[in-house]
């Protein structure tokens, strides 16, 4: 199955692949655009979905509109990127989901303490994190959180160190962590 994901940002277009795979095991290629902030997200998703169907060579099963909800109700987002796609007058070939994290990507990030602390050892720094001890999707800035955890790991907040972070995550503990990142395991799951 191939999957095509329109997101916010570079680094979220460096995790999520690597969590969807982790989710489901028969994923080949995911094509991850990233648009550069919500706002810009909200304004291109529709063009990224039609580049899906008709310009890539790689046939796509599957999509995905991604974004934050910064903490507010992620239903409102996920109900807004559906009500924007049916006012386009497009209707892609593939089934697309939309989802809006409970806050940020990088509170998925942080759920799990030892997946930041084995990506800084095979990095060969020395030390660890503790765990965030705190409800993470309530937590309102985990972006700027999650950039001193990495600081105190002696880790660069770039795509590749989450891409790293993401792919030894373990989604049970982000799950046990997160109750709404089931809401996108589901997702991920279905068709």
């Amino acid at each position: 199955m191939n999957i095509g994901i329109v997101v916010e940002g570079d680094r979220d277009a460096a995790a999520y692949p690597e969590l969807i795979r982790k989710i489901r095991d028969d994923v080949g290629i995911v094509l991850a655009e990233p648009c550069g902030n919500d706002v810009r997200l909200m304004e291109k998703f529709v063009g990224w979905l039609k580049y899906f169907q008709w310009h890539t060579e790689i046939s796509v099963d599957k999509a995905f509109v991604i974004r934050d909800s910064d903490c507010s109700d992620p239903a409102i987002w996920e109900t807004k990127l559906g009500q924007t796609l049916v006012q386009s007058q497009f209707v892609p070939s593939f089934p697309v989901h939309f989802y809006a994290t409970k806050c940020e990507l990088e509170t998925w990030l942080l759920a799990d303490e030892n997946a930041i602390n084995q990506v800084a050892r095979h990095r060969g720094k020395e030390g660890s994190v503790p765990e965030v001890s705190f409800p993470l999707e309530s937590h309102r800035n985990a972006k700027e959180l999650f950039q001193r955890v990495l600081s105190k790991a002696r880790l660069p907040v770039d795509r590749k160190v989450y891409q790293e972070i993401a792919s030894a995550a373990s989604i049970e503990r982000i799950a046990a962590r997160c109750p709404y990142f089931q809401h996108f395991v589901d997702n991920v799951r279905a068709c």
